[in-house]
């Protein structure tokens, strides 16, 4: 190590400081080395990164555009309120109970004394006003989809109820009885006054042990001939829209769509029973069979006056066949 010392004219210690620069050259090009490897990757990276978006850039756009076009596509409109008429339907029956007495006898087809009597039998039976529909309100609807005919949309016009209400309170306070707030209430009153509660109270066929009617007992036209008369019967024929599977058997002999309802009434000219929902094309005399085997009964001895589109028995008379008659010739006939 001396000898070596010596040929180099240089210490041990001048010997590693030489050594150590030469490896911290080595360091600082390494260090170069790297930084100069780091900013290539940069910038092939951002190279590859520019191509890249060159080449999606219009495929993007255009997605967004198509999304765009979606979203106000499927965007839902914001509502626009339907039923804004100032005068509700429950102001409108406060009119009608409040106002001229004939006015709700024209729109309702009762008098306010009948109106208010049907009122306490449905409270007395446990109704009462739905959350946002009153009791009277329910029974002027289904009232007034009798006496009208119209539709639920119009219904629904005349009350600013929706049309599934409309249709609650037309067929349900009559039998317990939906789908569609109009169509809902008139479901409802068709349920309750069909219910044995209300209905059997008073709608009654008549008795064998009822007395002779008085327009029949002083009128010695009809006494003692027609005292064992209970009241007349006949069919009629109500319009109606089937659906078109049902349209041919709905459509009777005069050509259009109805149903043929089968009605009885007493001499007070009162509805004592009334079969309805037979198609149009069906005859009174098969109407009258039906209601005869299911629910409509005659006293043994009683009969009611019927036309010749009904069978000749028992428990209806009818006049001969062939035979000209009309009511204005039989009320100029002169008393016996």
């Amino acid at each position: 190590m001396d000898a070596e010392q010596e040929l180099s004219g240089e210490s041990r210690e001048e010997r590693m400081e030489r050594y150590a620069g030469v490896e911290d050259d080595a360091d600082e090009d390494e260090d170069e080395m790297e930084e100069i490897d780091e900013d290539h990757g940069r910038h092939v990276l951002a190279h590859i990164l520019a191509q890249y978006h060159a080449q999606l850039a219009p495929l993007s756009t255009i997605s967004f555009e198509v999304f765009q076009e979606f979203l106000l596509a499927t965007e839902r409109a914001k509502p626009i309120p339907y039923h804004t008429l100032i005068l509700s339907g429950e102001g409108w029956v406060k009119e009608l109970r409040n106002g001229h007495p004939e006015r709700i006898r024209t729109e309702l087809a009762v008098h306010k004394h009948v109106f208010t009597k049907l009122l306490e039998e449905l409270q007395e039976h446990g109704h009462t006003h739905s959350k946002h529909v009153t009791l009277e309100e329910q029974l002027a609807i289904f009232l007034y989809a009798c006496v009208t005919g119209l539709s639920i949309r119009h219904l629904s016009e005349r009350f600013q109820h929706s049309n599934s209400t409309i249709s609650k309170y037309t067929f349900h306070l009559i039998l317990c009885v939906a789908d569609s707030s109009l169509s809902r209430y008139f479901k409802k009153m068709l349920v309750i006054f069909s219910s044995p509660g209300i209905y059997t109270r008073y709608v009654q066929l008549p008795h064998a042990n009822d007395p002779v009617h008085p327009s029949i007992q002083d009128n010695p036209k009809y006494y003692p001939f027609f005292k064992d008369a209970v009241g007349a019967i006949d069919g009629t024929h109500i319009a109606c829209t089937p659906a078109a599977a049902e349209r041919d058997a709905a459509r009777n002999r005069k050509g259009f769509t109805s149903q043929n309802c089968l009605i009885c009434c007493d001499f007070d000219m009162n509805f004592t029973y009334v079969l309805s929902g037979w198609e149009g094309s069906m005859a009174d005399a098969s109407v009258y069979h039906d209601a005869r085997t299911t629910e409509f009964t005659i006293p043994d001895g009683k009969y009611y006056l019927a036309d010749v589109g009904y069978p000749n028995c028992r428990q209806l008379l009818i006049p001969y066949r062939g035979q000209r008659y009309h009511l204005a010739e039989w009320g100029r006939a002169q008393v016996r």
